[in-house]
């Protein structure tokens, strides 16, 4: 029988994997051996090698700097909604003082337009209005318009879509027009035996994004189906 002498010894072999997953599930491995921290060179940005210290002090660096980064970006954006908020809400008492349906819709628009940074602002209503003595305006497409069927997932759901438009709902809101419109908002509007849409659209393709909060706009539906409910036929 034949005894591999130690020259011709080959020790295992262990893959990069195995060598991680042995130091996640023993932290304690550098207690033990204090000295490794310092030996081991880790290849940096600059060329030149580090300890693994300094290789996690870098590390630890750059995590407080996206942070902070993070962090400066929530309060802007808070910022902002909270400018937003005040100006929705002036917005609200403004068209509840509209004494019709056309100055509603005009100051809506031109609000709209100026705080949202919009192109085209539009509601369509499937409903019929409750007045006669006055032009009731295109925003009233009519309970009967067979159009609607292409908002009913929006208004049953009662939540705001955000994105590209499908090219049907796009010819229906916004016309010849709407063919430079590359993002759109799309707000549903609702009442007793009644829904409606109001969207908001822009031909920069990453103003309104899908899965952006739309919180605001959302009240701003809720508050616009509540004003706009004297003027419409419920059923």
């Amino acid at each position: 029988m034949n005894i591999a002498s130690e020259d011709n010894y080959a020790a295992p072999t262990l893959s990069a994997g195995a060598i991680a997953a042995y130091l996640r599930a023993h932290p304690e491995f550098f207690n033990h051996y204090p000295d490794l921290l310092t030996d081991i060179k880790v290849p940096h940005a600059s060329g030149e090698a580090i300890s693994l210290v300094e290789r996690q002090l870098t590390a630890l660096r750059d995590q407080n700097d996206q942070t902070r980064r993070r962090m400066h970006e929530l309060i802007e954006i808070a910022r902002q909604n909270e400018e937003l908020a005040k100006r929705m809400h002036q917005l609200a008492l403004t068209l509840m003082d509209a004494a019709e349906p056309k100055d509603i819709f005009s100051t809506l628009y031109d609000n709209l337009r100026k705080n949202f940074r919009a192109d085209k602002v539009i509601v369509r209503l499937f409903a019929e209005p409750a007045f006669v003595d006055t032009f009731a305006g295109e925003e009233f497409a009519g309970s009967e318009e067979p159009r609607q069927s292409l908002f009913k997932s929006i208004i049953d759901k009662r939540m705001p879509l955000s994105g590209c438009l499908k090219r049907q709902q796009q010819v229906f809101l916004f016309g010849d027009e709407g063919d430079d419109i590359a993002s759109a908002v799309m707000i549903p509007l609702h009442g007793k035996g009644w829904g409606g849409i109001m969207a908001i659209g822009s031909s920069n393709a990453d103003r309104f994004q899908e899965g952006m909060g739309v919180e605001l706009l959302a009240n701003m539906g809720e508050i616009l189906s509540f004003i706009l409910k004297p003027w419409i036929v419920e059923k």
